[in-house]
């Protein structure tokens, strides 16, 4: 799988800032060598700003990376550019903010999502997809069919030919919250039931009153194979209304992960949560 622009300056801000910590060089020193201030040189190692393939092998060099096969495969992720065109067209009515996300999220071999009052996008029918943005008012109408034709595009991550393992709990919130009407409502919990029956994908429903309570945001944690030998990029994404937080720290990504163990514990099992799923669509016929 070809990896986006996004991802590929990922993985170049992380081997780039591993192979300084354990050089032990300064990031003021890094900026002294590449005639930048501080500033740029966190956003370089956060993924937020580019470094051509000459800065990229000479400060390998001045790090200490001798292993040539190492240093190559560094080098070449600095030869990310963005595509020409990537954003046009329906794909042009993401927002920007939301379009790393949408990177890493293609590039992801695994997905685990935390739904608290709304169907996850990946999980959507068209039908509920009309019915939220009419109800949300937050795009024009005349580019509703262009979100639409984008988010069903997007969806493609869970039937390509190497689909991305994905679990969702949902809070019974994102079942009961009635978006365009029964009709839609029926048609969503029936195509929830039929996705629950793909190998690829788990939907655990957690209950009102499920014994363990349940986090009061969403959250979504992304398992993005590495372009190299190196393990693979494990992270955190959670948003709110104006910002998005991309969080791959080990102790980050550690208290995700024991909330994400916490929730599915406390969830029904995929098959109880397939029944309940069935039951709602049925309340909704």
């Amino acid at each position: 799988m070809p990896l986006t622009p996004t991802v590929r300056l990922k993985f170049l801000s992380l081997y780039m800032r591993e192979a300084r910590e354990r050089a032990g060089v300064e990031p003021k020193e890094v900026a002294k060598l590449l005639g930048r201030d501080t500033t740029r040189v966190t956003k370089m190692e956060k993924g937020r700003e580019g470094l051509t393939p000459g800065d990229a092998k000479m400060l390998l060099d001045h790090y200490g990376v001798h292993t040539e096969a190492e240093k190559a495969e560094i080098v070449e992720l600095a030869r990310t550019r963005s595509q020409r065109g990537r954003w046009a067209g329906h794909r042009a009515t993401v927002p920007m903010e939301l379009r790393p996300y949408y990177d890493f999220e293609l590039d992801s071999s695994g997905l685990r999502l935390y739904g608290t009052e709304l169907v996850p996008g990946v999980l959507q029918t068209m039908s509920y997809m009309r019915a939220l943005l009419v109800a949300r008012n937050r795009v024009d109408r005349d580019k509703i069919d262009d979100v639409i034709t984008m988010r069903l595009e997007r969806q493609q991550i869970l039937f390509r030919d190497q689909p991305t393992d994905a679990a969702f709990v949902l809070s019974e919130s994102c079942v009961r919250r009635v978006f365009g009407g029964n009709a839609v409502m029926h048609e969503q919990m029936l195509h929830l039931a039929n996705l629950a029956q793909r190998p690829n994908i788990r939907i655990q429903v957690l209950p009102f009153d499920a014994p363990g309570g349940a986090s009061t945001f969403g959250f979504t944690m992304l398992r993005i194979p590495a372009p190299t030998s190196a393990p693979p990029l494990e992270m955190a994404y959670v948003e709110n209304l104006h910002d998005a937080d991309y969080l791959d720290g080990d102790k980050e990504v550690a208290d995700y992960a024991n909330l994400w163990a916490n929730l599915t514990a406390n969830a029904l099992g995929v098959e109880e949560s397939r029944r309940f799923v069935l039951g709602v669509a049925q309340s909704y016929a």
